[in-house]
């Protein structure tokens, strides 16, 4: 095995430890809020803090990935991650909770480095496939941190489940220092703003970032913040807290695998991600009208097939059309501009549910789910026009 293939495998591992550190706890942020009497605007703000850091940080970090080895800000991410989790424990209140989940979101900005190096270890034009198999590193970690999550959270306490994401987070930080970069992946010429401003203008770029911002909108306000208080409300126990976040992740893992493998060689990517759409307005639907665990993880799963086909096929195809040396600037435009979704989503989910009720915030995402579908119909349909109301500038000749 090369020295490249190896660390393409190493990366792939410290992307599954380092989103295990990422979510082996977010099950029992807002259970452990409303055991602390938090109201359901202040539960918002802490889970939009996570997004809002990116926001501020995403792009920064995806010009200096242009410029600096991007293994550093990978390493970088796991310690922040393992940080953040520490913090929440040694700190179980709501203060502590908003400076890790903050924190979480600084760590988080590394997947800006992570998903750029590993496209860079292959030989293709086509970013939409090595990016879902990144993403399905996202998505395995995802699915052992809530399993383990929910295994120490029942065996000792919750707050032990804050602990297990600080040590898989210094972990993650250990294996990544093996990796060695590819030649190719820090371009020689680096990227100046001007020239960073000239990749946000491309049309494609620009599309699938802003309906990334709908995806993590919805997937914020509900499934990652707001679906297990619902799941409280019909008696979910702390196993069942972890359970409703596996039935989640394991449809997604099996399709993200089947995209990488079959789907993606046969069909093209974006009416896939209007299918998405379409099931992720279901998901808001339903999840209120849930009356049992069962019930929920059967929903679950449908909202993970959503998120799957729309988030990982627009990632891949926000930087299909980008030259490599200013991909990590497109990856940290597209990713700083969810941010923006995932830091409006709790605080808008959290808004309705304290003026209203959680159902009625449901119904009104499932709204937003709509429209987006709609939105990616027209948008990734029609190459002569970058939103729906605002054509193409074309140069007369």
């Amino acid at each position: 095995m090369t020295k490249a293939n190896l660390s393409k495998h190493i990366l792939f591992f410290t992307a599954a430890i380092f989103w295990f550190a990422q979510y082996a706890h977010t099950p029992f942020v807002n259970p452990q809020l409303i055991t602390m009497g938090a109201v359901a605007s202040l539960m918002g703000i802490i889970g939009g803090a996570y997004g809002f850091t990116q926001f501020v940080l995403r792009i920064p970090v995806g010009i200096l990935s242009d410029k600096w080895q991007r293994k550093f800000f990978v390493c970088a991410g796991c310690l922040c991650a393992a940080l953040a989790g520490l913090i929440m424990f040694l700190f179980h209140n709501p203060a502590g909770f908003l400076l890790g989940r903050a924190l979480g979101g600084v760590a988080a900005s590394s997947w800006v480095s992570m998903t750029v190096l590993y496209v860079s270890y292959f030989n293709t034009e086509q970013a939409a496939r090595p990016i879902t198999v990144i993403n399905m590193a996202n998505q395995i970690g995802r699915l052992l941190a809530f399993i383990t999550g929910a295994m120490v959270a029942s065996a000792i306490t919750p707050q032990a489940a804050f602990l297990v994401s600080a040590i898989g987070g210094f972990a993650g930080f250990v294996l990544s220092l093996f990796i060695t970069e590819p030649k190719q992946s820090t371009p020689q010429t680096h990227l100046k703003l001007r020239d960073f401003l000239a990749v946000a203008k491309e049309r494609n770029l620009l599309v699938t970032s802003v309906l990334a911002v709908f995806v993590q909108l919805l997937a914020f306000a509900t499934a990652t913040t707001f679906t297990p208080n619902h799941a409280v409300s019909i008696g979910a126990t702390p196993a069942a807290l972890g359970g409703i976040q596996v039935a989640l992740l394991v449809p997604s893992i099996v399709l993200s695998f089947l995209l990488s493998k079959f789907i993606l060689r046969r069909i093209d990517a974006k009416p896939l991600v209007v299918i998405g759409f379409f099931f992720t307005a279901l998901y808001c639907v339903f999840v209120p009208f849930t009356a049992t665990i069962m019930q929920l993880y059967w929903v679950q799963a449908l909202g993970g097939i959503g998120t799957t086909l729309t988030f990982s096929l627009l990632m891949g195809l926000c930087v299909e059309r980008v030259a490599l040396e200013q991909r990590g600037a497109a990856m940290g435009f597209f990713q700083s501009i969810y941010g923006i979704g995932m830091t409006a989503g709790p605080l808008i989910m959290g808004i309705l549910a304290d003026t209203r009720d959680l159902h009625f915030g449901f119904l009104v995402m499932a709204g937003i789910a709509t429209c987006a579908m709609l939105a990616a119909a027209l948008c990734l349909r029609r190459p002569g026009r970058v939103f729906f109301f605002c054509k193409k500038r074309t140069k007369k000749t």
